[in-house]
């Protein structure tokens, strides 16, 4: 009896674990910025050029999870990890031997490395999920803090292996065969429940035509519009204060360990309190904080503590929708629903820091961006306050 209750037990805390380490390796893009100057100093990029990379994985990695949803019933969550693991390291071993070539690495890093993000990402964020359906905010929290924390560690990687000498084509590589093989060696502590629980709700049905699927894909997109706004802009917004390069630096630092703690803390709060109560209060929390980041004059302190505040609002996007989502539509059926909610962060991905530096350049300031910012996440936060307080999920077991 004993033996039979340690075994499941112990396989879900290793599926959580090693499903935090999978994110750990895939949100390292984060981290892109850090290879930037090198690219543009030793190959000559262009910033548009450096930007269209970091855009196409924000989103073709979403675009990937919605083709690995509709997977999920024709191949085990094992085998979309171990998919993961090769389109990654694949894509940064291209990327490694490229020369420098833009469109090597565009299509490397850029679109197989950003595939291998879809799969091992939906498969570490729903898999620990099933094991826990009545912690679904604590799990979903700690698992994609991993996603969060990726770029504090592979920043501090990178620093390493180019204060050695290393070339960023070596560095490419590294990452490649380092990332491609923890993720590998991941996979075999992955495990699925033997339940699967309820039935698959059919996305071209029911969930597109519902208003909760709206509510949420919107919201999503509000909310971390701001985010990345504000994150793709963060150097140069405290820079048109004349803080110093290493303030700014450590800002970016604190944002991501913020992130980190963000979707930790709101994931365990999500399950004591609603979760659309806490979407609303956490958008609200990130609206004040964006925009004293462009009213009020920043210093080394209050720059600090904006970017930690803003990290911490914006991390909560991410645990927060897909605990909603699992609320609304059912655990079973978030691997096939969360994919086509997360395209609100793939849009938002590719306007938010646009729409930053498009207004700094007709304004030739961050002031008006940052009041634009607060006025996107205040709208995702008005989508759940004026809507009904009643909500019937589609699912009456997705508790």
């Amino acid at each position: 009896m004993t033996k039979t209750t340690h075994i499941p037990r112990s396989r879900s805390l290793l599926t959580v674990l090693f499903s935090f380490v999978i994110m750990l390796c895939l949100g390292g893009i984060y981290a892109w910025s850090i290879l930037v100057p090198e690219l543009q100093s030793n190959y000559q990029w262009t910033s548009v050029q450096s930007q269209l990379v970091f855009g196409a994985v924000i989103l073709v990695f979403p675009a990937t999870m919605i083709f690995a949803g509709k997977l999920q019933h024709k191949i085990t969550p094992r085998f979309q990890a171990v998919l993961s693991a090769c389109f990654f390291g694949a894509g940064y071993l291209i990327s490694g031997y490229s020369g420098g070539n833009f469109y090597l690495i565009l299509l490397g890093t850029g679109i197989l490395a950003g595939i291998g993000t879809g799969f091992g990402y939906l498969t570490a964020l729903t898999l620990p999920v099933k094991w826990f359906p009545a912690k679904k905010g604590l799990v979903t929290g700690i698992v994609s803090a991993g996603f969060g924390l990726a770029a504090v560690v592979l920043t501090f990687l990178i620093e390493q292996a180019l204060n050695d000498g290393l070339d960023i084509m070596a560095i490419f590589k590294r990452i490649g065969l380092g990332y491609g093989a923890l993720i590998l060696f991941s996979v075999f502590f992955l495990h699925n429940p033997s339940s699967s629980g309820t039935i698959e709700v059919s996305p071209a049905t029911t969930m597109l035509r519902s208003k909760h699927y709206w509510q949420l894909v919107i919201g999503m997109f509000f909310g971390t519009f701001a985010g990345l706004l504000v994150l793709g802009n963060l150097s140069p917004i405290g820079g048109e204060h004349g803080l110093e390069q290493h303030i700014l630096m450590v800002g970016v630092s604190v944002f991501a360990i913020a992130n980190f703690a963000g979707r930790l803390s709101w994931g365990w709060i999500s399950d004591y309190l609603p979760a659309r109560s806490c979407i609303i209060a956490a958008l609200l929390f990130q609206t004040v904080a964006v925009f004293l980041m462009g009213y009020l004059p920043l210093t080394n302190v209050s720059y600090l503590t904006l970017s930690i505040l803003i990290g911490f609002g914006y991390g909560s996007n991410f645990v927060l929708f897909a605990k909603e989502s699992a609320q609304q539509f059912g655990v079973a059926n978030l691997a096939t629903i969360f994919p086509y909610v997360f395209m609100g962060y793939a849009i938002a991905g590719i306007f938010g820091p646009l729409t930053g530096g498009y207004i700094h350049d007709l304004t030739s300031s961050f002031h008006y961006a940052s009041y634009a910012a607060a006025a996107m996440s205040l709208a995702g936060a008005s989508i759940f306050i004026i809507s009904h307080k009643s909500h019937q999920s589609i699912n009456p077991n997705s508790k």
